[in-house]
C-alpha cells in the first residue's frame, strides 16, 4: 500500500515540477517586454523552488515510512534523484538561461551552489537511511539474532 501511495505522490510531484520548469523557461522566450518576461520567470521559478522543497520533504517522509515498513531504501534514493534532477535543471539550465537573458558576460556562480546543495542533500538522505535502519533494528530486533543469543546463553 505504501508503495502505491509513494508512487502516486511522486508522479504528481514530478508532473507539477515539470510544468513549473517548462513554464518558467517559456517566459524567457517571450517576445514581449523583457522586464515583464523576467518578472514572469522569477515568479514561476520561485513557485517551482518552493514546490520542490515541500514535495521533497513530503516524499522523504513517505520514503521513511516505506523504509520503516519494508526495510527497502529505494524510495529514499528516488526522492533524492527527484530533488537532484530538478536542482540540476534549475542551476545549470534555467538560471543560466536567465543570466544570459539579462547579461551577455560575467561570472556565474549558480552551478557551484547547485552541486554543493546536491551533495549536502545526498549526505542527509544517506544519514537518514542509516538512522532509520538502526532505529528499526533496535525496536524490532531480527529474530535470528535473538535466537542465536538465547542459544549461546543456554550453552553457558
Amino acid at each position: 500500500m505504501w508503495n502505491k501511495i509513494y508512487l502516486a505522490v511522486f508522479g504528481v510531484a514530478l508532473f507539477v515540477m515539470s510544468f513549473f520548469t517548462f513554464y518558467a523557461n517559456s517566459w524567457l522566450g517571450s517576445i514581449g517586454d523583457p522586464l515583464a518576461a523576467l518578472a514572469g520567470y522569477e515568479f514561476y521559478a520561485g513557485l517551482a523552488t518552493s514546490f520542490l522543497w515541500i514535495s521533497t520533504v513530503i516524499l522523504l517522509i513517505l520514503a521513511n515510512l516505506l523504509l520503516w515498513n519494508t526495510r527497502r531504501s529505494w524510495a529514499l534514493w528516488t526522492s533524492f534523484a527527484y530533488f537532484a534532477i530538478f536542482v540540476i535543471l534549475r542551476t545549470f539550465w534555467l538560471e543560466k538561461a536567465r543570466f544570459n537573458f539579462q547579461n551577455s558576460d560575467g561570472f556565474f556562480f549558480t552551478p557551484l551552489v547547485g552541486v554543493i546543495l546536491i551533495i549536502v542533500v545526498g549526505a542527509l538522505v544517506f544519514f537518514n537511511q542509516f538512522l532509520n535502519l538502526r532505529l528499526n533494528e533496535r525496536m524490532y530486533p531480527i529474530k535470528e539474532a535473538t535466537e542465536n543469543a538465547e542459544v549461546e546463553e543456554n550453552e553457558v
